[in-house]
């Protein structure tokens, strides 16, 4: 049994700012941000975990590195990078909102078909399909707790492909610096243990 304690980054300041926060916005967290990931540290005992998995960009290291604590190598794996955007990447969701009001849903989440106007935009599927060959891989490690640190969409995304939701807007995003715990069994079958906890993390 492989368990998968998925772990969204610390607030940034295109979070805090409302903007699209993908691929090309790659910002650090800010000072917010470094006290959500100071505050879930205290919540998790690093040495239980037998390795830790993070997104290459910069707000997810630096999660990373703060909830490590210098303990274990971190693994960092671009499938675990957050949608890349394209053209909306850094802009203000309000502004988009205003012009493209079909391409998001009632929470003002981007919906699978704001492609048609952001150039260069990741679809969504190649996001599923990145996230589910990323776990397929974790299956194969035997007994292992393993800590992911990635992204809103990215958290989204491995909920949609564990639970097989058909529509990605019944999916909120976590808080930042919140956790989700998935489980793959023995036979393969992927589970939910929870999604977004801040705390009792376990």
């Amino acid at each position: 049994m492989v368990e998968l304690y998925i772990v969204r980054h610390g607030e940034t300041d295109t979070n805090y700012e409302g903007r699209i926060n993908g691929m090309s916005t790659d910002k650090p967290l800010n000072a917010n941000g470094i006290k959500q990931v100071e505050e879930l540290e205290k919540h998790i005992d690093i040495n239980k975990f037998d390795e830790i998995y993070s997104s290459p960009m910069k707000r997810a290291m630096q999660t990373a590195e703060i909830l490590n604590q210098g303990t274990h190598e971190i693994k960092q794996d671009k499938r675990l990078c957050e949608a890349d955007y394209g053209s909306w990447d850094g802009v203000k969701e309000s502004e988009l909102r205003q012009q493209y009001p079909d391409a998001f849903d009632e929470n003002h989440y981007l919906l699978p078909n704001y492609t048609k106007y952001a150039k260069d935009g990741e679809e969504y599927v190649d996001v599923y399909k990145r996230v589910e060959e990323f776990m397929d891989d974790m299956a194969k490690k035997g007994n292992k707790k393993i800590m992911v640190v990635c992204h809103g969409f990215v958290s989204r995304s491995f909920l949609k492909v564990v639970t097989g939701a058909k529509d990605i807007s019944g999916i909120i995003q976590p808080d930042n610096a919140g956790v989700s715990k998935f489980v793959i069994s023995d036979s393969g079958v992927k589970y939910l243990y929870y999604y977004g906890r801040k705390n009792d993390i376990n």
